[in-house]
């Protein structure tokens, strides 16, 4: 029950959204994800907090709760794995430097405020057939969304300033590497 109310809550902050970004002119927001890759070494594993810490090519350690539990008893200690996160993001055009100032329903509706979760950047390219736009954040790295619906991304053009609301819940799976 309370999920559902969830639902319907997200999808009125969805709507309204929408509507703002038409009244203001602009493209209406957009629902996508971004998915992250990347191989390492076992550190450690904790099979009851369903966790593993991992080293990267550089030496740098990330610890990550595993969302996918289907691999976890095949991990060991010293293995070589391969992560894969993703996690649910709300694009919205903004206005320039104001994309600080987002429509607070289109942020809302994916249910979050707070400044690490919401990243400005600058769209680079979009392949509006597959739905993958290329952004430029705050800091110069660039990283992919994979929009959910290709034919919303129609009026997003490069240049474009965005402001990307991601999602608190990162879905995790690590694999043992081939």
């Amino acid at each position: 029950m309370k999920a559902k109310a969830l639902g319907i809550i997200a999808g009125a902050f969805i709507a309204a959204a929408s509507f703002a970004s038409f009244a203001a002119g602009l493209p209406p927001p957009v629902e996508g994800s971004s998915t992250l890759q990347a191989e390492g070494v076992v550190k450690s594993v904790d099979r009851a907090k369903h966790s593993v810490t991992v080293l990267d090519a550089q030496g740098g350690e990330a610890s990550f709760e595993i969302t996918d539990k289907g691999d976890i008893e095949t991990i060991r200690q010293g293995g070589k794995v391969h992560i894969r996160m993703m996690r649910n993001a709300l694009i919205s055009v903004t206005r320039g430097a104001d994309a600080a100032a987002a429509p607070a329903a289109a942020v809302a509706s994916i249910g979050t405020t707070s400044p690490e979760r919401n990243v400005s950047a600058e769209v680079q390219a979009v392949d509006h057939a597959s739905g993958v736009m290329a952004l430029k954040g705050p800091n110069g790295s660039v990283f992919h969304i994979q929009g959910r619906v290709p034919a919303q991304l129609a009026n997003v053009t490069p240049g474009m300033q965005v402001l990307v609301a991601f999602a608190p819940q990162v879905s995790v799976a690590v694999a043992p590497a081939p």
